[in-house]
């Protein structure tokens, strides 16, 4: 059975690598899949972030980078680091332009390419042999021989510098094909269930509203039926009790489109249900913010061409967006709790239904057993007299069965040849001594080359400060011969001490930037002629911020001596 626990905290985000096998879950649309932000049956492309997991069926391909499992807003509770879980799952092939940076493991099935700078962030389970377990998972044909997961700390990196790296569904014999077909029965199965569902809460229709009342404590059922031109251009606001769900039925025909910027509210999104009846398009025509999770396993999802965001669990038949999109999908993973009206019984022939899943994962209250009928006393009962049942016939005798035919006597085995001896063969002849190795040639003369030799030049430093003066000593400093080349996806840099003429630590951090918010991604206490490194994907921004560690009057003037040894991204700002 699937468990998703370690270490006492929870993931919704991911399934591990030695166990991917679909699993229904109880009054759970999305089955296994609800550890997937969003599983896409066929193709996918251009997507940038992902908040927890991705799962695609068919072929992942982006002229751009592709970041997963940082969790909402880069608070990392619900993904986090893991040893096994599987983040990024592709059915078929990759084709990325940029790089691919994942908090998890990665496993395709077929053809795998992104940029170098790719790496993977696995949690450590505290063996000895996990180093050599994830190499084993990574190893790549033509890879540097001296490639190794490197040591973070709190966890291990698997970068791609050399070729592409990922976990090849084969090399851990997993069925990846299968999951994405048992995937696709189940979820349709739901998708079908609820369907059949009877509305039992109110659509209030308002001039730019509408306005979604229910009163059941478990399960509010609505309707909202836009066939069939399938616009869909006014806000969804519930009102439903404390603790309930909200599933919403949407009939546009085959083509939906999305013409409202708002669907729903944040502390409702892992309780409300979109199931899209008959779509086979879905066309989100303005940045929405989409509060709740997407049933449409049948329709392709076009994402807008600017951004917008789909925030909890999503089941769709493919997925397109603009490559210069900012579209998103985030995690708000649906609670479950789903109950689907009784459907009627399969014909004899037909085979039975799916087992009975494990149980779901966030239980919902069982509805109050019916009050049992009143009894009628005896004295008051009815005396029905019950009509007598004729004899029913005899059966007929079966007959005799005929006995079976005598086998025939099987047929002798011919007798096999005798072999024939082996020929003989000649005694070989002694080969010949080996010729003489010529002479070596000698080297052509080495063009001349331009020597740099360092120079020593003496620089004042503050050495010890008086009431009226600073005494400097000087020092030799001898400038090193480096490489000058620009190394991508590497931020290095040192600090040779402070403005103020005072030795003492600093802070330094740097800050990934997206659509206006910053996200921490390092964070070093870095002394007096101390240095930093930073490795992160080459295409996005950051913010380098060096402060003091510690504020009080004597700094309030400091300016830290900073020198950046090489800059391998796109975008870069410093401050202090």
């Amino acid at each position: 059975m699937f468990n998703n626990q370690r270490n006492g905290s929870v993931s919704y985000a991911g399934i591990p690598y030695e166990d991917i096998n679909w699993y229904d879950i109880a009054g759970q649309p999305f089955g296994i899949a609800s550890y997937f932000n969003a599983i896409v049956f066929g193709d996918a492309n251009n997507i940038v972030d992902t908040k927890g997991a991705f799962a695609v069926g068919g072929d992942f391909v982006s002229p751009r980078g592709l970041t997963l499992a940082y969790g909402n807003d880069g608070n990392l509770t619900g993904t986090g680091y893991s040893p096994n879980f599987v983040r990024f799952l592709v059915g078929r092939n990759v084709a990325m332009q940029g790089p691919l940076v994942v908090i998890g493991h990665v496993v395709a099935a077929g053809n795998f390419r992104a940029a170098s700078g790719s790496t993977y962030m696995i949690g450590k389970d505290g063996s000895a042999d996990q180093v050599q377990e994830l190499k084993r998972l990574y190893q790549a044909q033509g890879g540097s021989q001296y490639w190794t997961p490197s040591d973070r700390g709190t966890h291990y990196a698997i970068s791609s510098y050399d070729v592409p790296r990922f976990i090849p569904a084969g090399r851990i014999n997993a069925d990846v094909a299968g999951f994405f077909s048992d995937a696709r029965e189940s979820i349709a199965y739901y998708h079908e269930c609820i369907k059949g569902l009877s509305a039992n809460g109110t659509v209030t229709d308002h001039f730019h509203e509408k306005i979604l009342r229910g009163n059941h404590p478990e399960q509010n059922v609505f309707v909202i039926d836009v066939r069939p031109n399938g616009i869909l251009n006014k806000e969804l606001r519930f009102e439903i009790p404390a603790g309930s769900i909200a599933i919403v039925k949407l009939r546009t025909g085959n083509n939906a489109h999305l013409q409202y910027g708002l669907w729903g509210a944040e502390n409702l999104a892992n309780r409300t249900l979109y199931v899209f009846e008959d779509a086979t398009n879905i066309y989100m025509e303005v940045p929405a913010a989409i509060w709740g999770s997407i049933l449409a396993p049948n329709a392709m999802f076009h994402g807008h061409q600017t951004g917008g965001h789909v925030s909890g669990n999503a089941a769709l038949g493919s997925f397109a967006v603009n490559a210069r999109s900012g579209f998103e999908f985030h995690l708000y993973p649906f609670v479950g709790g789903v109950i689907c009206e009784e459907i009627a019984p399969l014909p004899p022939e037909v085979p039975a239904p799916r087992p009975t899943p494990p149980p779901p994962r966030i239980p919902i209250p069982a509805p109050e057993p019916p009050a049992p009928a009143p009894i009628i006393p005896p004295a008051v009962q009815p005396i029905v007299e019950c009509p007598t049942c004729p004899e029913p016939e005899p059966c007929p005798t079966c007959p005799e069965p005929e006995p079976c035919p005598a086998c025939p006597e099987p047929e002798p085995c011919p007798t096999c040849p005798e072999p024939e001896p082996c020929p003989t063969y000649p005694e070989p002849e002694p080969c010949p001594p080996c010729p003489p190795c010529p002479a070596p040639e000698p080297c052509p003369p080495a063009e001349a080359k331009i020597e740099y030799r360092p120079y020593p030049v003496r620089v004042p430093v503050p050495y010890y400060r008086t009431r009226t003066k600073v005494v400097y000593r000087n020092i030799l400093v001898k400038e090193k011969d480096k490489d000058c080349r620009v190394i991508e996806g590497k931020i290095i840099g040192c600090i040779w001490g402070c403005g103020c003429c005072y030795n003492h630590n600093y802070m330094v951090k740097l800050y990934k930037v997206c659509d206006e918010e910053k996200t921490q991604l390092y964070c070093e206490s870095v002394g007096p002629c101390g240095c930093f490194e930073f490795e992160v994907p080459f295409d996005d921004c950051y913010v380098l911020e060096v402060c003091p560690e510690k504020y009080s009057k004597r700094n309030a003037n400091c300016k830290p001596m900073l020198t950046l040894k090489n800059v391998g991204v796109s975008s870069l700002m410093v401050v202090n």
